[in-house]
């Protein structure tokens, strides 16, 4: 992504940081390797090696803050071959206000602007650069303050590139700003790092870090990214687990993607996760959503995608926060991942044993528990976009004990590129047919290869699970955290090696919100609904029985009127969402969970339907090809034929 560069902090140039050591420490000898006083000299200020939490430490050493001082936004700080495997135990708050960008509320979204952040260990008013990847077993660096000294491990207002490197301990914590009357509370935002720019993690761990918001209903004091915060991201074979938010509202346990505030639409950018496990992470609150992935993809103003592949995600945990008093409505959503916003494109990937735990209640006629795997949002307007799945495991996941796996939300499209393993799939409250833009299907699924209603246990090896020899879960389970599950029977052996075809079709209609204006009131002429209930009796006669028309009585007259931006909350359209819900509800998944998909609507011939109704149906042919790699970097496939999930056996 692109990102405004912040402004530059007061840093000490490089050189004159030489020479002001040099000035210190005349009299030993700086400059002259053949003084013989003995004392060691800085040739590299930006390499560390001590383990040591010292801002000015002694001459010839180098700690981890110091060189993080020192450090410009193009440097990049290394470690000594002596650090290999050793741990920097943080115990200084390098900063107790720290400044990066957040959200804007009053009341409604108003854009970003910089907020206090509240304490870190580690802060960094630029791109900050930290490579351990020299290092065959990395360095970790630890946050040990605890519960009577909160504070992050890292906060970096610009863009943060972190190879081999262990973040833990860190607690970021909302707390009271004295006389602050715009921001009363510091946020909680990222226990273990925060960035405002793009974070760049490659084989890394964020693990067993927390955040804790205000207890009282707030936007500003909810508790957001446990493990990682941050408004870009792009993680590579990392292992993000056994991380916490916790407060009256908490999202992201694991991880709270913003996914590219600054941007105004279109494509691009993405934010992007691959060869990861996220797992055992846990939000505990009274609105509490995404146990391992929150992902914003945008923000409320744009459009961007969050893309995950060759990734393991599961036991992660949504639930309660039960001794909070009553404020009247309570959500719990989406144990593996919660769509805010965006788009979301999941391929060969495993979503298994997440959960949801919660009191169940209807607000505003719209459930508020849903999506034991996967959620999206829900409301009167839509804003998530599309949902893309492909050649993934997405079973076994739970709502308060119950099989629930995908609960699509306010969603425009659901596409499968095919060969998915899924479970239990909830598409009630997914956007109804549109005919302005050629939408008249929205669930473009089943597609080549895949199943429904699978069984966790007849697709992984639930008896030789891997688990982390570094992270505790947090999340469903007690015991080390899950890194990946071995596919089993019908998730072995099933994906073509050769690009396959996808089909999906796309429809629309002339003639809706017709009206005569020679009649008082208007004549409205659509009569659309009828002849698609008289197609789905047609096709589906054996299904839907006989009688399937008959329930419906003439519909003629409910039609759709736009506009095409603001159509779900006009009033004048909530005749024809009424009745698709009614339609689906009538089927009540006697077509599979998907009721009316891409291949009922490819039953339809462009033409006319009456004289003032003509569909138009087009298809479009997508060649699929399979990744090359899995979660563990071996080839794809393995055998003959490719397997289903992230891992290949």
């Amino acid at each position: 992504m692109n990102h405004p560069v912040p402004p530059t902090p007061l840093v000490v140039p490089r050189c004159a940081f030489l020479l002001l050591v040099c000035a210190a420490l005349l009299l030993a000898g700086c400059g002259d390797s053949g003084s013989g006083t003995g004392q060691p000299r800085v040739t590299n200020p930006l390499q560390v090696n001590s383990v040591e939490d010292v801002a000015q430490p002694t001459s010839g050493v180098v700690t981890l803050r110091s060189a993080v001082a020192a450090a410009s936004s193009t440097d990049t700080i290394t470690f000594a071959s002596t650090l290999n495997g050793a741990t920097v135990q943080l115990s200084i708050i390098g900063d107790e206000h720290s400044i990066l960008l957040g959200e804007v509320y009053a009341p409604t979204f108003q854009g970003y602007s910089e907020r206090d952040y509240g304490k870190s260990a580690l802060y960094a008013h630029k791109n900050l650069t930290i490579d351990a990847s020299s290092l065959p077993d990395g360095v970790t660096i630890r946050w040990t303050g605890g519960d009577g000294n909160p504070a992050r491990v890292l906060a970096v207002y610009g863009n943060l590139t972190l190879k081999n490197v262990r973040i833990t301990g860190g607690y970021s914590k909302a707390e009271p700003i004295p006389n602050n009357t715009s921001q009363p509370f510091t946020l909680a935002r990222g226990g273990g790092i925060a960035v405002w720019g793009t974070a760049t993690l490659e084989n890394c761990a964020i693990y067993a870090n927390r955040i804790s918001g205000d207890l009282t209903a707030s936007r500003d004091r909810g508790a957001y990214g446990g493990g990682v915060f941050a408004n870009g991201l792009n993680i590579k074979n990392c292992e993000i687990s056994g991380n916490t938010a916790e407060g009256y509202g908490a999202a992201g346990g694991g991880i709270y993607s913003v996914g590219g505030a600054e941007r105004t639409g279109g494509r691009g950018n993405d934010t992007v996760i691959t060869q990861s496990s996220i797992s055992g992470n846990r939000t505990t609150a009274q609105h509490s959503y995404g146990g391992g992935i929150f992902t914003l993809s945008g923000g409320p103003n744009n459009l961007a995608t969050m893309r995950i592949s060759n990734s393991t995600i599961a036991r992660n945990l949504v639930e309660d926060k039960p001794d909070l008093p009553d404020t009247g409505q309570f959500y719990y959503r989406g144990g593996g991942i919660y769509m805010g916003g965006g788009s979301l494109v999941v391929t060969s990937s495993t979503i298994v044993e997440n959960e949801v735990r919660g009191t169940p209640a209807v607000f505003s006629n719209m459930p508020n528990i849903g999506g034991g795997g996967v959620a999206a949002t829900i409301g009167n307007a839509h804003v998530v976009e599309n949902v893309t799945v492909q050649q993934n495991i997405i079973a076994g996941n739970k709502i308060n004990g119950a099989p629930e796996d995908y609960f699509s939300g306010s969603l425009l499209n659901f596409f499968s590129n095919g060969y998915n393993l899924l479970g239990v799939l909830d598409f009630r409250y997914i956007l109804v047919p549109v005919p302005d833009w050629m939408n008249l299907s929205r669930k473009h699924y089943p597609k080549a290869g895949d199943l429904e209603n699978v069984k966790l246990s007849s697709v992984v090896d639930l008896g030789s699970v891997h688990y982390s020899t570094k992270a505790m879960s947090a999340g469903t389970d007690n015991g080390p955290a899950v890194l990946w599950y071995s596919p089993i029977g019908s998730a072995v052996d099933r994906v073509p090696t050769n690009a396959y075809t996808v089909t999906n079709v796309n429809a629309g209609y002339t003639g809706f919100g017709y009206s005569n204006p020679n009649t008082t009131p208007p004549e409205i002429k659509d009569d659309f609904l009828n002849h698609a209930v008289h197609q789905a009796a047609t096709v589906y006669a054996e299904q839907l029985g006989s009688d399937f028309e008959s329930q419906f009585g003439n519909m003629a007259g409910t039609s759709w009127f736009g506009p095409a931006i603001s159509w779900p909350r006009e009033p004048a359209n909530q005749n024809w969402i009424t009745a698709w819900r009614n339609i689906d509800g009538v089927i009540a998944g006697r077509l599979g969970y998907v009721n009316l998909g891409d291949d009922f609507w490819d039953t339809f011939t462009t033409g006319p339907l009456c004289a003032n109704e003509t569909i138009t149906v087009t298809r479009t042919n997508e060649q699929v090809t399979s990744l090359t790699s899995d979660q563990l970097g071996q080839a794809r496939p393995r055998g003959t034929l490719g397997d289903v999930g992230a891992v290949e056996r």
